[in-house]
């Protein structure tokens, strides 16, 4: 009896410390919670949304003049910058140029402003060091130029239109033809910090008449570099699909010299066009593009042409989440050229994009 009595209180005595241990170990486990879960990513997005992000172009050339026979390698690009998010309508980006053909280069440093938008009206102001909304290839980097070297045509007629200043733009997305309408004012050109009595100025109007055709109207005005007057307007007409690109720029520009009281009037034409055919069974090659250019300088309205140059190439690429990169092969022709250092060229080019 006096055993039984000993076993029985025994297991009143350690009976409520086993329950306890129970509903203990029942508590800790972890309970699956999709809500917790859903707020918990949601923070997460949001402090990686305002976080800086780092991106870089690489490009990189081997030239072969295949009129004078001279060889060279060299580093077209290597540009670094940061963009990043201050808060839902506040953004920014810094861009330098590492090397731009040897050359050291700040190219941008904005914030843009965001004060309203919604499903079909946008309004953005773009305060900062900055490039004008005047042509489509001039303000493309180096990665979505699909040639090696940059048209004659741009490099020519945009040269030195940069410098710390003010744009509007305002997009509207309606059911008849959407459209953006940009105006700018700068200090002038080339990042001198000068103060002005009358700015230069730039406007840009872009219809959208169908999905993925774009008509564009331009304008920039104002003074030169060597303070000559200077006046330029374009026009443009694009079309893109996921496969096909096809794009014509025309330009024409008025500089008035001030030390001679001449007029140089000059007109500018570029064609372009790229299709992509998609790899699907390889890990390391995504995608080939055949590429043609056709980039014309000359007098006013073409009455006499100064350089006329066909580019033919092909493009192997790989599109990747996180970096993008081509291994190019062009060939720069030259049917016409007043410019003893424009020379038919062959190129071959590697540009990788992070």
């Amino acid at each position: 009896m006096g055993k039984i009595s000993i076993l029985f209180l025994s297991v009143l005595f350690f009976l409520p410390y086993t329950f306890s241990q129970k509903d203990s170990s029942i508590a800790i486990q972890p309970v699956d919670n999709p809500i917790s879960d859903s707020v918990r990513l949601n923070k997460i997005e949001k402090v990686l949304r305002y976080l800086p992000r780092v991106y870089s172009v690489i490009k990189t050339d081997y030239e072969w003049n295949t009129q004078t026979g001279k060889h060279r390698f060299v580093v077209r690009n290597a540009r670094l910058g940061i963009r990043g998010d201050v808060n839902p309508i506040i953004n920014y980006q810094m861009e330098l140029d590492l090397s731009d053909e040897g050359v050291f280069r700040v190219l941008s440093a904005f914030a843009v402003f965001k004060p309203y938008s919604d499903n079909q009206h946008t309004l953005k102001f773009w305060l900062g060091y900055q490039k004008p909304f005047f042509s489509s290839e001039y303000l493309r980097n180096p990665m979505r130029i699909f040639f090696a070297t940059r048209s004659l045509v741009v490099s020519d007629m945009t040269a030195g239109i940069v410098d710390v200043g003010l744009i509007a733009d305002y997009a509207f997305k309606n059911q008849i033809i959407p459209f953006d309408v940009a105006i700018g004012v700068f200090n002038g050109m080339g990042f001198k910090n000068k103060s002005f009595e009358i700015p230069n100025y730039t406007g840009r109007i872009r219809l959208y008449p169908f999905n993925g055709l774009s008509l564009t109207g331009e304008y920039y005005g104002g003074y030169n570099l060597d303070s000559n007057k200077l006046s330029m307007w374009g026009a443009e007409c694009a079309y893109q699909n996921n496969s096909f690109f096809i794009e014509a720029e025309y330009f024409h520009r008025n500089i008035n010299h001030i030390d001679t009281a001449l007029t140089e009037t000059g007109s500018g034409l570029l064609l372009e066009t790229y299709y992509k055919f998609p790899i699907n069974k390889t890990k390391c090659l995504h995608y080939i593009s055949p590429t043609l250019r056709w980039d014309m300088l000359g007098s006013s309205y073409f009455k006499n042409i100064f350089i006329a140059r066909l580019t033919a190439g092909v493009n192997f690429g790989i599109d990747h989440k996180f970096f993008k990169a081509e291994f190019r092969l062009n060939y720069e022709k030259c049917l016409k050229t007043n410019n003893p250092n424009i020379n038919d060229m062959f190129i071959a080019e590697m540009v990788i994009s992070i």
